[in-house]
């Protein structure tokens, strides 16, 4: 079957039938006014990348369903932007969960922030909050999270008094608490603009 790039009927037949040529027809043609639309949502090029193919991906998935759709071009970037708000809620919620465990209260068998990790922007994210404290609080945050050693371990380690470990180790958790919830804010406006922009419906 010949595949008119004009006909969306078309288009979406030759998809529903498992046509990979009608497949690629219409990734080429939405591929980069997704990439700006989710990029415009999320501000980062890697999960406007990601993103992007995870509609494609849901599209060829749930192909059989295509033949129902009147609007491919609405169809398309709603599931872009459900994607994208989908991902952001869960990021807010990790942040938030994270936030959480770093407590002035925190024991030596607490989770640590990496292991509560479930995606790369969240690791990057924590990542870079570590690499923001002060070289003292990052060293004593690292031995006593990553590394698992007791304040006392770190005392002797550092050649400092417990006290002084235990200084360190609650102010590095308050600055990170503060360092991941700017960015929990960050993604919140984000949501409620995603939630409000007006779906690309170009022909």
């Amino acid at each position: 079957m010949k595949i008119d790039t004009h006909s969306d009927d078309l288009l979406k037949l030759c998809i529903k039938e498992g046509n990979e040529k009608a497949f690629a027809t219409l990734f080429y043609a939405y591929k980069d006014k997704l990439f700006n639309f989710l990029f415009q949502i999320t501000k980062s090029e890697n999960k406007a990348e990601d993103l992007v193919q995870d509609v494609f991906m849901k599209i060829w998935q749930t192909r059989d369903t295509l033949s129902t759709i009147d609007n491919l071009n609405a169809y398309i970037f709603k599931i872009a932007q459900n994607a994208a708000i989908d991902q952001l809620r869960k990021m807010a919620k990790d942040i938030l969960l994270i936030t959480e465990t770093l407590t002035d209260n925190e024991t030596a068998d607490s989770e640590s922030p990496s292991e509560l990790l479930l995606n790369k922007e969240l690791k990057e994210l924590i990542d870079n909050a570590i690499e923001q404290l002060p070289a003292q609080q990052k060293k004593i945050f690292i031995m006593r999270w990553i590394e698992g050693l007791s304040h006392e371990e770190i005392a002797h380690k550092m050649n400092i008094s417990v006290s002084t470990a235990q200084n360190h180790m609650r102010q590095a958790l308050i600055n990170l608490r503060s360092y991941l919830l700017t960015h929990y804010q960050e993604i919140v406006i984000l949501l409620i603009s995603a939630t409000q922009i007006t779906l690309y419906l170009k022909k």
